[in-house]
């Protein structure tokens, strides 16, 4: 880039003599033109070759002068004629200068002034682009150095291991003499280790082991405290012993050191495997893993193997090896630990996403699992790499030890956040249960993703930290890297957690969808209040802008400009407006709806055309249920009048039909009596405003009198108290002698006594013969 932009640069005051002549810029004449990434050809036009043109009339004009004054040093300086040319002028504009300097018979000085050259220019995306190129070319090259190194290293190891032998064989400790020492050591440890497990056993306070987390948690974090118990006193027994039996700087007591080192590192990860695999009684191991067994053993090869490779790299920097054989070393046992580590992953990787995705696993369950599997193998893959950065660099231990914390830290991680989000749930689940879902178990609930998220955080940010003098050291700029990712990581938590607890929250409040379902309509209805119908319009508009800002903090924390994003929805947003006035209308009127309290859920409206109970209230519309069980979806700007039937109360009028000759009052005091009955009745008395009573008289026909009845509830099922008020007026009636009106025809004779209402008249048979 820098080399481009210099020739460029020598170009470009080059072609300013174009300017000189002609007064046009290179953009006119053809050459190299400038834009925002850098250099790009033009294509030569007519101007181009009128430049060349004027190019040798300068020159000539430069050659002339210079041959008069070569032949005229004679004349004094103020007899030479002095020809200024700056730009805009032509070559005409000179050959005129010319004519008339040849004219004067003096000599001739050109003077020309170019023009200023404009400063390169490069834009913020060209800036990033090169530096991400750079960055990736820096270390891609440095990946194959150390390849290379490593690689050329690999045929040194035989000398390395030889030198190595002899180095211990000529001190007076030999190889012997170092075995024995550690073999004894290793036995006095392990015998006083295994001795203090079998007391802190015996003795340690017994917890009930069930399946609930805490139980599990508290059981095996007992057992890695004896452990690591019993692992200092290993440490502080074999070393003491060591360093008693060897003399101190010798290069056998730096080979057992190492031995010892490996053994405690296995007995570091058998105690950690303990803690994650073991059995706790009957309740199974703390991580719920399939093959438990196979993975403690897998873990207790992965702390031996990285036992030895950090042994053998530190005596390696501590006696001065061969550094190219500690490279090819170092990618030697690097290479075999990530072949080791992949088959882990490979061959477990069911047993890893079904630990993960949990025993009632959805679809994101089941992807976090599968994600987990791909980020161990991811990490395996990516410190190898890193091994090949530090290659050459004489921090072979230092990479041992920051690659060996690293995979523990990647290892752990997900484990952490995993139980730490059991744990919150299992608390929040304890609070609902105790008293109810709201904003404590709400709370509860959502903090999981902030503890968990803190956990990955900490850990990859604690990862750069260490990898960072390493990275430096190698030529690799880390600051940028790690600003970027503690801004993406808090951004990413901060997001989730809003949001994740926004919707428990408005989950919790929200009532519920329930339908009401062929034969159960009959149910009281729980009249809903006018927050939890405007909560679930709500929850979408504070989750939907809750999103979009968590997702443009985001970008923005990883460099993006959200700028040009936000342009261009406002302009999405306006040309919607303009083009989708009917979706504008129907959510203008659906906010005014819900302002004035038109409706709530569980209410029997009628909108004019169509009637029935609302389910739901959406941004653009509302979903009724008519009685008979079919759902009318209505936009908002459709509708023009409301009736709610579910308000405050509701007067429900009846009519029956009697005799015209029933006695009135009889039928007053008996309904009165009905009325005050159902008052005292512990299932309908306190639905009731006005009790059941009767009206009057309605309407007298030829056959009947139309008496009305009517009483005053509360919202709800006016109809169930409707239908109990009519059984129980016929059966008093009944009792009272009060009969209803008939279709019967009575005729009666002048002495008003009753006769039979049709005579058998004989009709004639058709078609007799």
């Amino acid at each position: 880039m820098g080399n481009r932009a210099k020739f460029a640069t020598v170009i470009y005051q080059k072609s300013t003599f174009f300017e000189v002549v002609s007064g046009r810029s290179p953009r006119a004449t053809g050459g190299l033109d400038q834009n925002g990434d850098g250099w790009r050809h033009t294509p030569m036009n007519g101007s181009l070759r009128f430049s060349f043109q004027s190019l040798r009339i300068l020159f000539l004009l430069i050659a002339v002068s210079f041959f008069f004054g070569l032949s005229s040093h004679s004349f004094a300086a103020d007899q030479t004629v002095t020809i200024h040319i700056g730009p805009g002028q032509t070559s005409s504009d000179i050959e005129k200068v010319l004519n008339a300097a040849k004219s004067l018979g003096k000599p001739v000085e050109v003077d020309w002034t170019a023009a200023p050259a404009a400063p390169l220019q490069t834009t913020g995306a060209s800036t990033d682009a090169d530096m991400m190129m750079s960055a990736y070319s820096t270390i891609l090259a440095t990946l194959v150095r150390g390849g290379d190194i490593a690689l050329t290293g690999l045929y040194g190891l035989p000398t390395a291991l030889h030198n190595s032998w002899t180095a211990l064989s000529d001190e007076d400790s030999g190889m012997e003499d170092v075995g024995y020492t550690v073999a004894i050591a290793i036995f006095s440890g392990m015998a006083a280790a295994l001795a203090f497990l079998f007391v802190f056993t015996r003795f340690a306070p017994k917890l009930k082991s069930d399946r609930e987390p805490l139980a599990k948690a508290w059981t095996a974090a007992l057992r890695l405290f004896g452990d690591l118990c019993a692992l200092i006193l290993f440490l502080a027994i074999t070393r003491s012993s060591v360093h008693m039996s060897l003399a101190s700087g010798s290069f056998a007591r730096e080979v057992a050191g190492g031995i010892i080192q490996t053994v405690s590192l296995t007995a570091a990860f058998a105690a950690a495997g303990r803690l994650l695999f073991y059995h706790n009684g009957s309740s199974g191991p703390l991580l719920d893993i399939a093959n438990p067994r196979w993975h403690l053993g897998m873990t207790i090869g992965f702390g031996a193997l990285s036992g030895i490779i950090a042994a053998t790299l530190r005596l390696a920097d501590t006696r001065g090896l061969d550094p190219m054989a500690t490279d090819g070393w170092l990618f030697l046992s690097s290479t075999i630990l990530t072949i080791y580590k992949l088959t882990w992953v490979i061959v477990g990787r069911n047993d890893i996403a079904a630990a993960f995705s949990g025993r009632d696993a959805n679809g994101l369950s089941r992807a976090a699992g599968k994600a987990t599997v791909y980020f161990y193998a991811l990490s395996v893959i990516f410190i190898w790499l890193l091994g090949f950065l530090v290659t050459g660099t004489a921090q072979n231990a230092t990479w041992s030890r920051v690659a060996g914390s690293s995979q523990v830290l990647f290892v752990l991680m997900p484990i952490l956040g995993r139980g730490i989000s059991a744990l919150f749930r299992l608390l929040g689940n304890k609070r609902e249960a105790a008293s109810g879902a709201g904003f404590p178990s709400v709370l509860l609930w959502a903090l999981r993703i902030p503890f968990a998220g803190a956990c990955w955080i900490f850990g990859i940010q604690f990862t750069l930290v260490m990898w960072r003098p390493l990275l430096d050291g190698a030529g690799i700029a880390t600051s940028t890297w790690l600003v970027h990712l503690q801004q993406f990581g808090i951004a990413a938590v901060c997001s989730w957690f809003a949001c994740s607890f926004l919707w428990k929250y408005f989950e919790a409040v929200s009532p519920d969808k329930g339908v009401a379902l062929p034969g159960h309509d009959d149910a009281a209805h729980k009249t809903t209040s006018r927050l939890s119908t405007v909560l679930p319009v709500v929850r979408n508009l504070v989750l939907g802008a809750v999103v979009s800002i968590a997702l443009l903090v985001t970008l923005s924390s990883l460099g993006v400009d959200v700028a040009p994003l936000l342009a261009g929805f406002g302009v999405l947003g306006l040309a919607l407006s303009f083009g989708s006035q009917t979706l504008v209308k129907d959510v203008v009127s659906g906010i005014f709806f819900l302002a004035e309290d038109a409706f709530r859920i569980g209410e029997y409206i009628d909108t004019g055309k169509l009637k029935g109970t609302v389910e739901q209230i959406s941004l653009r519309s509302i979903r009724l249920r008519h009685q008979n069980g079919p759902i009318h979806t209505i936009p908002f700007g459709q509708i023009t009048a409301v009736t709610n039937f579910s308000r405050d109360w509701g007067t429900i009028k009846f009519e029956l039909r009697f005799d015209r000759d029933a006695e009135l009052d009889t039928i007053r005091r008996t309904a009165k009596k009905v009325g005050l009955a159902m008052l005292e009745d512990p299932e309908f008395g306190h639905e009731f405003l006005v009790p059941l009573k009767m009206q009057g008289i309605q309407e007298v026909n030829e056959n009947s009198m139309v008496i009305r009845f009517k009483f005053t509830s509360r919202p709800g099922n006016p109809s169930i108290i409707k239908r109990e008020g009519i059984r129980r007026l016929l059966s008093a009636f009944k009792q009272a002698g009060l009969n209803l009106a008939s279709n019967a025809v009575v005729v009666r004779n002048g002495s008003g006594t009753l006769t039979d209402g049709a005579a058998a008249i004989p009709m004639p048979i058709a078609n007799q013969p």
